[in-house]
Formats: structure tokens, sequence, C-alpha cells
């Protein structure tokens, strides 16, 4: 009898009390069963380690591995330097995924002999999971058509995360994620990982639900997201000599600017801008108009184009109505 294959699955968690069981669950009860599933405790304090030891109890196949709290880069490679499988998935504690999705993830992955598969992620508030079609289907990219749609050439798709993904494991380094970088580290993570790979199947599916706070008047927003400026600098350097990796990762890094001022007018209220930001604000006015007409000349889509124009020429009017959307919504929601 011919035997399956191993996918390790690494969902690392940190004060996860309220929705790891929901999420370990989800890959529990997969259609596909001959995983090994790593739990990494990020040094929670809170009782979601009681809550693991207890799924570890009723499934043999639940590892749990204790690190010092060192953020999610340290624990999703502490996972990976563990795992036996030949195949890797990634999930956070507060998400879930589709019962059958780890199934036909690996179904594509055999008939096209792919590096990595991926599928669709929903955002959601209410962590239910909804009927996927009979029929698979899926879209195959060469390495370089990925990192266009990686890179966001020509498109504003978002294929960055870690999570929705099946890799083989012998592609991975064990470091794939750069300890110390607190927001941002799965875009340094995705390009190490699709920069290895020939081949790379898509599903149309919805395999994955991430879990968006109903209560949250704001998407978060703190000091931390700067750190996306690191990333940058970091892609730049990690692309010298390989274009047009090195190309892109310029654009990104002028990019950046644009997408850390738009976040910060959506999310913050313009007092608490004032009161917290001012310095970062008026930094990243200055670059974003000295990269301007780069920004203007690459291949961005047209409705960004106009945003950073906007932010260039308009931006005190921009951010009041940034502000006057984030009051209604308190407000409604209040």
């Amino acid at each position: 009898m011919a035997t399956r294959d191993i996918i390790s699955v690494i969902i690392p968690f940190y004060n996860s009390e309220k929705h790891l069981k929901k999420c370990v669950d989800s890959v529990t009860s997969q259609t596909y069963s001959d995983l090994e599933i790593i739990l990494v405790n990020d040094g929670s304090y809170d009782g979601s380690r009681k809550i693991a030891e207890k799924l570890a109890k009723k499934d043999r196949r639940i590892r749990i591995i204790d690190i010092e709290n060192s953020g999610v880069s340290v624990a999703r490679n502490t996972g990976l330097s563990q795992a036996t499988g030949s195949f890797v998935m990634f999930a956070d504690s507060d998400d879930m995924i589709n019962v059958n999705i780890i199934q036909r993830m690996m179904k594509v992955m055999k008939e096209t002999k792919a590096d990595m598969v991926t599928c669709q992620i929903e955002c959601t508030d209410t962590l239910t999971e909804r009927p996927i079609s009979k029929k698979i289907v899926y879209d195959i990219y060469s390495k370089y058509e990925y990192l266009r749609l990686f890179f966001k050439i020509g498109c504003n798709a978002q294929v960055h995360y870690p999570v929705a993904k099946l890799y083989r494991r012998e592609l991975l380094p064990d470091t794939l994620y750069p300890p110390g970088i607190r927001v941002g580290e799965d875009v340094i993570g995705t390009y190490l990982a699709v920069s290895q790979t020939n081949k790379i199947a898509s599903l149309k599916d919805v395999g994955y639900y991430y879990y968006e706070n109903p209560e949250s008047v704001t998407g978060s927003f703190s000091e931390k997201d700067f750190d996306l400026l690191a990333v940058w600098d970091r892609m730049v350097e990690i692309t010298k000599g390989k274009e047009p990796d090195h190309e892109y990762a310029l654009l990104g890094r002028d990019r950046i600017n644009f997408t850390l001022l738009l976040r910060m007018i959506s999310r913050v209220p313009a007092d608490e801008i004032r009161r917290r930001f001012s310095s970062w604000e008026k930094r990243l006015i200055r670059d974003l108009r000295r990269c301007e007409k780069r920004l203007l000349k690459a291949p961005i889509v047209t409705s960004r184009k106009l945003m950073i124009v906007l932010l260039c020429h308009m931006y005190k009017p921009a951010a009041a109505v940034g502000d006057i959307r984030l009051r209604i919504r308190k407000k409604l929601l209040s």
C-alpha cells in the first residue's frame, strides 16, 4: 500500500485562548489526515497553553513547542525547524481553514508537480466556513509571473501572506522569517519561499478564513507598522543582482511611503496622529513627494496613482476626510 505524504501544519500562538481551539479543530478535522500539527507557544501567559494541552491529549498528531516570547517570526522558524513532513503549511491561531482544503491543495500539488499551492483568503468576523465547489479549478504561474503579483506589478494583489499556502519543505530554509521585525516579516519570508519555486498553482477556492474583530473601529495601527520601512530596505538588499526582482523591490520601497500614509489616516484619528506620529507623518509625506514622479511612471494600477497624487498635493483634505470617516464609524458602532 502506498504511503501518503505527511504535511506539517505550523500554528504559532500567543495569548490566543479565545480562538485557538477553533483554529486547531479546523485542522484536526481535515479530510486529509496525514498531518503533523505543531503548536508553537510564544510565551503565552493566558489560558491558551492549557487549551493546547487538552487538544494534544485528544489528538496524538499534535505537538506543543514552548519558547520564550520572541515574536511570530521566531515562532514560525522554530516550528519549521522541527517539522518532519515533506510539505508545510502555516496558520495563525485566530483563523481557521476549510475542512477539505488541505486534501484539495495536496491533490493539485501532485497533479501539477507544483512547488507551491495557494488558495484564496476570506476576511470574516464570524469564522464560519462556507461550502466550496466539488470541481477543483486553479491557475498555474511561473515564478516570474507570481512575483509580479507579489510585487503588485500592474495589479493590487495580496499574495504576501505566509498562510493559505502549501510548501514543499525541501525548498524552505529553517530561518525563513527575519527575527526582530514586528510587522511585515511575511513579505520577506514569502519572497524567499517563492524565489525557490519554478511552478505555483493557485486554487480558486476560498480555503482560509482570516478573522477580523467586528468590535474594532479601525484596523490596528501602531509604531510597529513603521517596521515596514525596514522590511523594504531589507528587500532591496536581498534582491541585489536579481532582476527584475531588484527593480520591483526598489518600487516597493518607494510605494511603502504611500501605503503607510494611507493606512495611518484610514485607521488613526487626527488628534492621535498629531500626538503620536507627527514626525513619522512629516517624513512619509516628504519621502512620498520625492518619489512621486517615479511612482507615477511605474506599472502601478491607476487608482493607486490617483491616490498617490492626492496624498502628495492634497494631503490635509484627504486626512480630514479619513478622520471624519473614523468618527462616523465610531458613532455607528457605539
